[in-house]
This record gives structure tokens, C-alpha cells and sequence, in this order.
């Protein structure tokens, strides 16, 4: 498990970077044209944007700069930079500091979800704009953790390991499950 965390946060990292620079292209807010509504943070309170689709009606992926959320009125929220699926629910979250405190989840089923929906968007991306366009994104960003070439692919083995990962250690995501409630 340890070789997929380390494996996933560095993707995870680089993958927040990636997201702030489609939402800052030239031609236009490519999270937008893949259908994301933005929303902006309450007035009174501060923290960025968030973007959030539905994948179908009870689905949702929800994007911040601090990381990721998965799933449907209630799922999992993955900061950018631990790998830690924490339970959260689609109406939490502006601030990541306050988000890293959630109780951890031991449902890495969402994780999955995330991890293969994010290699479709990527994939996406290649068709849309070309791996010069991820080439262009990733010339400020100094630790690479796959080359845009591979990235979709990068993350569909990821979730593939992880779901190997829990049918080979059913026990210890058993004990994980308990951990979480307590």
C-alpha cells in the first residue's frame, strides 16, 4: 500500500497543478467546457473556487486546488498532498486546513472511482487539446510524476493496484474500517 500512496499523492500533486492550469487557459476554463460548474466561496468566507460535476445524479467529483472530493451526498475528500480518503460529505469544504481533519475513510472503493475518473478526464484532455497543451502545463511544475503522455494511463494502473491492493488485504481494510469508526 505504502508504493501506491506514494505513487498516487505525487499524481494526485501534480494533477491539482495540472487542473489550476486548465482553468487558466488561454482559449478558455477547460474545466468548464468538460462540464464542471464553478462555484465561489460565501461571500464571508474565504477559500477558492470549487468546481463540481455531476457524473450522473448521484455521483459527484468536486475540484479545489487542496485536493479532490468523490462520491454522492456523502464520500470521500483526498488532500493533495497525504492520499488519505477522509469521509466528508458534498456540502463540506472551502478551506483545505479545516478538510484534513475529517475522520479518515476505509472505503478505498471511492478512491478507485477518483483515481479512474481522473485518467478519463486526462485522456480527454489528450483528445481536446493535445499532449503539447499537457507538455506546455507541466513546464512550471519541477516533479513530474508521469509524463503527459502516460498520465491517463498512470492513473487507471493506480486504481487498478488499489483495487488488487484491497482484494489481496480484505483483513486489513476490515481493520481500517474499524479504525475509521473509532
Amino acid at each position: 500500500m505504502a508504493t501506491i500512496e506514494r505513487r498516487g499523492r505525487r499524481l494526485l500533486n501534480q494533477q491539482c497543478w495540472l487542473w489550476g492550469q486548465d482553468i487558466k487557459r488561454e482559449e478558455g476554463n477547460l474545466l468548464l467546457e468538460y462540464g464542471f460548474e464553478r462555484v465561489r466561496p460565501p461571500s464571508l468566507l474565504p477559500g477558492p473556487s470549487q468546481y463540481t460535476l455531476s457524473l450522473d445524479e448521484d455521483l459527484h467529483i468536486r475540484l479545489w486546488g487542496f485536493g479532490l472530493y468523490c462520491g454522492h451526498s456523502k464520500g470521500i475528500f483526498i488532500n493533495r498532498f497525504d492520499l488519505v480518503p477522509r469521509v466528508a460529505e458534498l456540502s463540506d469544504g472551502w478551506q483545505g486546513d479545516l478538510m484534513r481533519d475529517l475522520p479518515r475513510s476505509a472505503d478505498r472503493s471511492l478512491m478507485s472511482t477518483a483515481f479512474r475518473w481522473i485518467g478519463s478526464y486526462e485522456g480527454w484532455v489528450m483528445q481536446r487539446c493535445s499532449a503539447a497543451y499537457r507538455e506546455k502545463c507541466l513546464l512550471g511544475w519541477k516533479q513530474r510524476a508521469s509524463s503527459p503522455l502516460l498520465l491517463s494511463d498512470a492513473w487507471l494502473t493506480l486504481a487498478i493496484h488499489l483495487d488488487q491492493y484491497c482484494e489481496r488485504h480484505p483483513l486489513q481494510n476490515k481493520l481500517a474500517e474499524v479504525a475509521a469508526r473509532s
